[in-house]
């Protein structure tokens, strides 16, 4: 392919014949367009009675425009190997080669390289989440953010040691790309990737601001707000038509090199560490590791291995934007599917159910990866004894038992209690429905199979998931996903400080007036009994801390995966503000005013956000205001959901005030809002 393919949409089909490219544009409501390289046989299956028009529409679609969220580290990391090739960058070369001003509280940083950022091993803690996603703005100040957030933190594992999930490691490849290219990254994508492939809809936040065909959003599933821009370039702020996204993933295609060498491309596509490093170093089941590439999320699928496929997949999601790349070079297949709702997950079930029409009418028949049969056994091993006890599972606190040795039984005790049984069998501990003590149990329709493995000191949870949320194919899974907490004797008072904090609701108050973290600003925090651990509910996760003194709170997990994604550490400071590493501050709502009648004017101050409880005096009352132009408000119910937005399009500037519910105000110094 030397230049931009000719693409035709169609509408309603899914039927396919051979291609080199498939898009998919989801709308709000789940629907999906299917477009096609030029010349295939379902060119011809367009019928409508007004078939004009229909096409008109069709296509006004297909230059739809949304965030490919994660899909952009497949982008920068595009954009590295580009100045690999050009002999600027080493990939081997520590990263404070390259940013002079990057530092963190340990060490250990000096020795992460620029491959480590790319392939998730850096040991960098996650997501520096202040100002992320913002509504109906694009100031940029990502880069000031994570070099000053990063300045703070330590690793949570050695440079090179296992593969994480890491969101910053991919916005610090973003700020290499600029300093090397002495471009800003947005002309380098437009110049050095857009320009080179003919595409005319590749963008970040900076460019495609207000742009007319952006992918409308409905946050909450009933109200339009104001689009949505992601600041974090590099690891997600990317924009773009699903068929240039189809683009860009055929430049992946064997003998394709308009962007990179078949040696780049072929790099890219490795994982990240053979089974033999992995397995010497940690003592681990690889398998059970990450199997990502460089900027990759997969670089095997099983189903697609068997069938002697190779295939390439990134899937990425902004808090309103959905998006999955997958690509096989050497079948020449290239499809994206982007939606508004739904998930990255939903959208990769999508796509692999459309590559395997294709691959099949191309003599090539993919099967499903099919779940085991298995022999529920009635007795638990006595071995397993020694596993009892707490455990993180995805970051969230779980209790595992093995009541009179039966079956195993874990209970959640985050911010939502439930159990789930698992019987033993030759595989494992495999997940069952029915009744487990009358002897009913039968193996659950989404095949779940957990056992123990202990290594380095550490007692680890592994699964293996072969599920169909999707309705459309199975996915298949194999994780590390939990550890056992051992035991953290800390002082009686120290404990004591934090049992006082249960339960205590503390509120976002550090991000901006536009900043879409004002959607969800509700932590509290729980002691896990004596155990010296406490789990943090709230901002959309539930995470497990460490109590390290009666002020400091570090994160937990030795889990080498991505189940240990995303970590911080926290801390109260002398006015009693909960801080994290991430760049986030909340206050407690014990210190919130009343909102009453009395109430007519409210200051603004940058990163200072104005909370209130709303006053039995107003509840279920209406207020007007009137607000300078850079300021937000937000009404909830009392269980924290959002009712109310002045980023919600067109709902107007009446606000009702729910009984026991919650007012922010948020701007910027000097800002008044009038209340009426």
């Amino acid at each position: 392919m030397n230049k931009k393919n000719s693409i035709k949409v169609i509408t309603g089909l899914l039927a396919v014949s051979m291609l080199g490219l498939v898009a998919v544009n989801g709308g709000q409501t789940g629907s999906g367009r299917v477009a096609f390289a030029e010349g295939t046989e379902a060119e011809n299956e367009i019928a409508s009675p007004n078939e004009a028009r229909r096409e008109a529409s069709i296509m006004n679609d297909a230059d739809k425009i949304y965030g490919v969220g994660s899909v952009s580290k497949v982008y920068v990391t595009t954009a590295v190997m580009q100045l690999v090739e050009q002999g600027k960058v080493d990939p081997d070369a520590p990263v404070t080669d390259y940013i002079d001003d990057f530092k963190m509280a340990d060490d250990r940083y000096k020795d992460i390289t620029v491959r480590m950022l790319m392939n998730h091993t850096s040991g960098i803690a996650g997501t520096s989440a202040k100002n992320l996603f913002l509504y109906g703005d694009n100031d940029f100040v990502m880069t000031e953010n994570i070099l000053k957030n990063l300045e703070c933190q330590r690793l949570k594992a050695d440079p090179g040691e296992y593969a994480c999930y890491c969101n910053d490691g991919f916005e610090l490849l973003e700020v290499i790309v600029e300093r090397v290219s002495g471009i800003s990254y947005t002309d380098y994508v437009e110049k050095n990737i857009a320009d080179k492939i003919g595409a005319d809809n590749i963008y970040t936040a900076k460019n495609v601001f207000e742009n007319a065909n952006l992918a409308d959003i409905y946050p909450d599933g009933h109200n339009r707000y104001e689009t949505e821009y992601c600041m974090d370039f590099g690891s997600g702020g990317i924009y773009s038509t699903a068929l240039d996204t189809c683009e860009f993933g055929s430049t992946f295609f064997k003998g394709d090199n308009r962007l990179l060498s078949e040696e780049s491309k072929n790099k890219m596509a490795t994982l990240w560490s053979s089974s033999k490093d992995v397995s010497e170093k940690l003592k681990i089941d690889p398998a059970f590791m990450d199997q990502n590439g460089l900027g990759w999320d997969l670089v095997d699928i099983p189903m697609y291995e068997e069938a002697g496929v190779k295939a390439l997949y990134k899937g990425g999601d902004t808090r309103d934007y959905h998006a999955s790349l997958l690509v096989m070079p050497e079948e020449k297949i290239s499809i994206c599917v982007t939606t508004a709702e739904g998930s990255s997950g939903f959208n990769l079930a999508m796509a692999e159910s459309l590559a395997n029409i294709i691959l099949e009418e191309e003599g090539t028949i993919v099967e499903e990866t099919a779940a085991p049969e298995v022999e529920l056994h009635e007795k638990v091993p006595d071995s397993y004894k020694q596993y009892e006890g707490l455990y993180s599972v995805n970051g969230a606190p779980a209790e595992i038992t093995f009541p009179d040795m039966k079956y195993a039984l874990v209970k959640m005790v985050g911010s939502g209690t439930s159990d789930s049984y698992y019987m033993f069998t030759e595989n494992g501990f495999v997940k069952v429905t029915g009744d487990v003590e009358e002897g009913n149990a039968r193996v659950d329709v989404n095949y779940n199979c957990v056992d123990f493995e202990e290594a380095g000191g550490h007692i680890y949870v592994t699964q293996e998931m072969i599920s169909k949320p999707s309705g459309l194919i199975s996915t298949y899974q194999k994780d590390y996903i939990g550890e056992k907490l051992e035991m953290n004797p800390i002082p009686e008072d120290v404990l004591k400080s934090w049992q006082e904090r249960d339960e205590m609701i503390f509120e976002l108050i550090s991000d901006k007036y536009s900043s879409a973290g004002y959607n969800a600003p509700f932590a509290s925090i729980k002691c896990l009994d004596d155990s010296g651990y406490v789990v943090s509910t709230g901002f959309e996760k539930d995470s497990i801390f460490k109590i390290v003194d009666a002020d400091h709170l570090e994160a937990f997990n030795t889990i080498p995966s991505s189940s240990n994604r995303d970590a911080c550490d926290i801390y109260i400071d002398e006015s009693g503000k909960l801080c994290s590493t991430y760049g986030l501050f909340a206050v407690p709502e014990s210190k919130n005013q009343n909102f009453t009648a009395d109430v007519k004017k409210v200051e603004l101050t940058t990163d200072e956000a104005v909370w209130f409880n709303i006053d039995d005096s107003m509840a279920n009352k209406t207020i007007s205001m009137d607000r300078p132009e850079n300021s937000a408000v937000y009404v909830y119910d009392k269980f924290g959901n959002v009712k109310y937005s002045t980023h919600m399009i067109d709902y107007g500037n009446i606000l009702h005030l729910p009984k026991d519910g919650y007012i922010v105000f948020v701007g910027e110094d000097g800002g008044t809002v009038s209340i009426n």
